[in-house]
């Protein structure tokens, strides 16, 4: 029995034949059936089953995106591996901020309660 470390996520990747399976889908359906272009506006690449790579959206893999039609679109790699931390540091701006207006909320609500005590 062979043990992961946890940090592999070919299980949620699919096996080989699936991840080919996908690929060669994302070329039809973005593309021509032998290449694509990146789904990022602006970008002109050109990407073939070598050089794709799948990104998952409009649901994120932090958010449990999966490797699904409807949930991947072709990207090139240096779109792929920039977007994804910009969006997580936004993400985690946005919960900081949620946080503080928490917090001031319950500072504002304990100041009132011991004022009316």
């Amino acid at each position: 029995m062979t043990t992961t470390r946890g940090t592999s996520n070919t299980n949620a990747r699919g096996s080989s034949y699936q991840r080919r399976a996908l690929t060669q889908w994302m070329l039809n359906t973005f593309g021509d059936g032998e290449t694509a272009q990146c789904a990022f506006d602006g970008c002109p690449t050109i990407l073939t089953a070598q050089t794709m790579t799948k990104d998952r959206y409009p649901i994120p893999g932090r958010r449990g995106g999966r490797y699904v039609h409807g949930n991947v679109r072709p990207a090139c790699m240096t779109h792929n591996a920039s977007h994804g931390a910009r969006e997580a540091a936004e993400e985690r701006a946005t919960e900081k901020a949620k946080r503080a207006q928490r917090n001031a909320r319950r500072r504002e609500n304990r100041l009132t309660k011991t004022a009316n005590a």
